[in-house]
């Protein structure tokens, strides 16, 4: 057994399902999450395939006989050999043995409320695979996925991508106090010892919503914006080094860089994550947009859109 301290808050529910995705989940946990952790692998079981669910089909009471009892029998097996798997991955990145437990429980409510109710259970994160078993080509994320980013705002959601392979983390920060949320999350989850942080601040011209070809703002009044949001968010990016200095960063572990000019936010935190090889993205759930009526921001909404490799941390 390694001998490794764990902080008793520092608790993480990780959704699997014992696909390809949930495994790649499990090995970037396993690289980038703070060794201190708990990890708590969770599994919805079904009695019978979904299809039945679908069409609201009881199927005992089917005039059919299913081999279900041989299918249920089948998916445990599956499941039991995944996870002896997944513990021996995050065991041997340094986790200690008694820190990884496994819970499983037969699906009531339906496989992501089922999820959402046990999220509830004092846990510090939540972990999901962007896509699961059911892994369709034209679909860039699974329903259980879907659902959870859309329901899921009382913890930080994690969802991994099909290669985050990189210890490089991009937090996208806007000064607003969603974005130094997500800041904090960083510092409080990850592993100091080998990840490196860059904060990305976005800043969009004045011309951004122009609808003629009239030009109502000059070169001098773009350079002049661009450069007073510059001192603006200057602060807000020494304040977020100095939160993740005291978490325990190390200085040289921890750059910025100001991306201006840009169209979309989003695409060019993709874009700023996919040239620097930054296989994490770290956000707020909302920033200075507030709005009661959404219950996630246009910029995470869109960057869930644009980036579906890396894994998306999503802090409220």
């Amino acid at each position: 057994m390694k001998n490794t301290i764990i902080k008793e808050h520092l608790k993480i529910l990780m959704a699997i399902d014992g696909s390809e995705q949930s495994l790649i989940t499990v090995r970037y946990i396993g690289r980038v999450i703070s060794k201190q952790a708990q990890m708590v692998l969770f599994r919805v079981m079904g009695e019978a395939p979904e299809a039945f669910r679908d069409m609201n089909i009881d199927p005992s009471a089917s005039k059919v006989e299913y081999p279900l009892h041989v299918w249920k029998v089948h998916q445990k097996e599956i499941v039991n050999e995944f996870i002896t798997k997944a513990r021996e991955i995050l065991v041997d990145s340094g986790m200690a043995q008694d820190a990884v437990a496994v819970k499983t429980k037969t699906i009531t409510a339906g496989i992501a409320r089922d999820i959402i109710n046990e999220s509830y259970q004092d846990y510090t994160a939540l972990v999901i695979g962007r896509t699961g078993v059911s892994k369709i080509v034209e679909i860039t994320m699974g329903s259980v996925a879907a659902k959870l980013v859309e329901v899921v705002s009382h913890i930080p959601l994690i969802v991994v991508g099909e290669k985050p392979e990189s210890n490089k983390i991009l937090i996208a920060l806007d000064g607003s106090k969603g974005s130094m949320k997500a800041v904090k999350c960083a510092g409080t989850l990850l592993d100091q010892a080998v990840c490196e942080i860059m904060l990305c601040h976005v800043i969009r011209p004045l011309s951004i919503q122009q609808l003629s070809a009239k030009e109502f703002f000059i070169q001098k009044h773009e350079k002049d914006w661009i450069e007073f949001n510059k001192r603006k968010i200057v602060p807000a990016i020494m304040e977020a080094k100095k939160r993740l200095m005291d978490a325990g960063f190390s200085e040289d572990h921890i750059s910025s860089e100001i991306l201006t000019y840009a169209q979309s936010r989003a695409a060019a935190i993709a874009k700023a994550a996919r040239t620097g090889y930054y296989d994490t993205v770290v956000l707020g759930r909302r920033g200075f947009s507030t709005v009661g009526d959404f219950q996630i921001g246009r910029v995470s909404k869109k960057i869930l859109q644009f980036a579906y490799q890396p894994a998306l941390w999503i802090v409220n």
